[in-house]
């Protein structure tokens, strides 16, 4: 597991197109995310649900590639 911290930015640039489960998130006062540790990544969201399982604490996923217009996802 990489346990540097990174921006949403730096994130994007190392995981293109990829679901991230991000643990201890950063998250402003507009409840933007800014930053964490990429705990998992992969092309496909399964991966990142199974990650929820068993998790406590604070954590964030989110998506690097462009959403597909008239899609919504929820989790």
């Amino acid at each position: 597991m990489c346990v540097e911290r990174l921006t949403i930015a730096e994130m994007e640039r190392k995981y293109p197109n990829e679901w991230l489960f991000i643990i201890e998130p950063e998250i402003s006062e507009n409840t933007e995310l800014i930053s964490g540790i990429v705990s998992v990544h992969s092309p496909t969201r399964d991966d990142i649900y199974d990650a929820l399982s068993g998790r406590k604490g604070g954590a964030a996923i989110h998506y690097t590639g462009k959403m597909p217009e008239g899609r919504v996802f929820l989790l």
